[in-house]
């Protein structure tokens, strides 16, 4: 593969959803679902595997419209990864609507058809990020939309919403009787895409805010993600900005914070025990870049309710080669991509170690034998 310079669901479920709309909550609580297919029961360990930007549509749209929706998913050892894990997370970069107005400022616009999303669902991602600069793309009937599909198939998100207080709230998910919690934000442009009081949109971090929405959520999950969207564009260094406000949610109560927007890998941190992946790249993302061709999962390993360890699977997304297929890479160009990863993460105290392709970070030791430490019995109201 080549590398850059850089390195570059019925009647009740409808009324649920529709009170669920005019409510105005950017999602639902969802139970244990059979999405994965595993049998695993509420144990010591917990898995959360985190991709980055997903976006069905763009220049992938003919190909996928031949193939189907769930041909960028159809990478068996690729797709085992995900669905094996009890959580799955992506970013989900386009709006899900056929209708809406195009937003007429930027270069760039997409959106995507329903079936698309139909497809991220079956192919076991359970939790989304709606906060970056593509969801309102098609305005606010383009974001309502996709808060329909998203409760339609039972995917939790956040991080966008029909005002600010919703796109604020906080998404949860109960797997194996553990629960995780999401909250996202996008400190990316335009400006006219932040939610306020009065207009739908997504969530702009305040500082103080932010703060004040971790500290209020970290008691009622086990496990607590904190999403930004955030960073340039093809520049695999953070911006001081992305490091203060991981910084912040860590020590607000976040237990790791994923970060995406730049299509590219940027450094791995373990901030006061906690990982913090400042730019995941892309996934399944339809567009074709000579620069955005390599990317990684991240797949973190809980005992109870602390990371201890970090799996990093290194991913072909050129699509020139791969077409619109993220595929797990192997071999010699699975090493080079994590050494690239150790070598842009050593700044940050991160250690990387390769072994059979895969990265691996070491956190704390962990005993798999002993009682996990989260609220298993915990009974929490659907405020999603």
């Amino acid at each position: 593969m080549k590398f850059p310079k850089a390195f570059t669901h019925a009647w009740a479920l409808s009324t649920c959803i529709m009170l669920a709309l005019l409510a105005g909550c950017p999602g639902l609580l969802f139970g244990d679902t059979p999405a994965h297919t595993h049998d695993q029961k509420t144990a010591a360990v917990h898995t959360l595997i985190a991709v980055g930007d997903i976006m069905l549509s763009g220049s992938a749209t003919p190909l996928l419209q031949v193939k189907g929706y769930d041909y960028p998913f159809k990478d068996d050892n690729l797709g085992k990864i995900i669905t094996f894990a009890d959580v799955a997370f992506g970013n989900l970069e386009y709006p899900i609507t056929m209708g809406g107005n195009r937003y007429k400022d930027k270069e760039y616009t997409f959106r995507g058809m329903p079936e698309s999303l139909r497809a991220v669902k079956r192919a076991g991602f359970d939790l989304l990020s709606l906060a970056n600069n593509h969801i309102m793309d098609y305005g606010e009937k383009g974001l309502k939309d996709t808060i329909r599909q998203c409760l339609i198939n039972k995917l939790v998100y956040a991080g966008a919403g029909t005002d600010r207080t919703s796109a604020l709230r906080l998404g949860v998910l109960k797997r194996h009787g553990v629960l995780y919690g999401l909250l996202a934000y996008s400190l990316t442009f335009p400006e006219e895409f932040w939610a306020t009081s009065e207009k739908p949109g997504t969530a702009h971090p305040d500082w103080a805010q932010m703060g004040q929405d971790i500290r209020a959520a970290r008691p009622n999950v086990d496990i607590l993600i904190v999403s930004f969207h955030w960073g340039e564009e093809l520049k695999a260094d953070p911006k001081k900005y992305q490091v203060d406000f991981a910084h912040h949610a860590i020590n607000s109560g976040a237990d790791v914070v994923l970060g995406h927007h730049p299509h590219v890998p940027q450094p791995i941190e373990v901030y006061k025990g906690k990982p913090i992946f400042y730019s995941l790249g892309n996934y399944a993302f339809g567009s074709v870049s000579e620069a955005a061709v390599f990317s990684f999962a991240a797949k973190i390993i809980f005992h109870g309710n602390e990371p201890v360890r970090v799996k990093l699977y290194p991913l072909n997304v050129n699509n020139q080669e791969v077409g619109f297929q993220p595929r797990l890479v192997e071999g010699p160009s699975a090493k080079k991509i994590i050494t690239y990863l150790s070598d842009i993460s050593k700044p940050f105290g991160t250690n990387i170690v390769c072994r059979n392709g895969i990265g691996r970070i070491v956190i704390a030791p962990y005993h798999p034998e002993l009682p996990a430490t989260v609220s298993a019995n915990r009974d929490v109201s659907a405020s999603r």
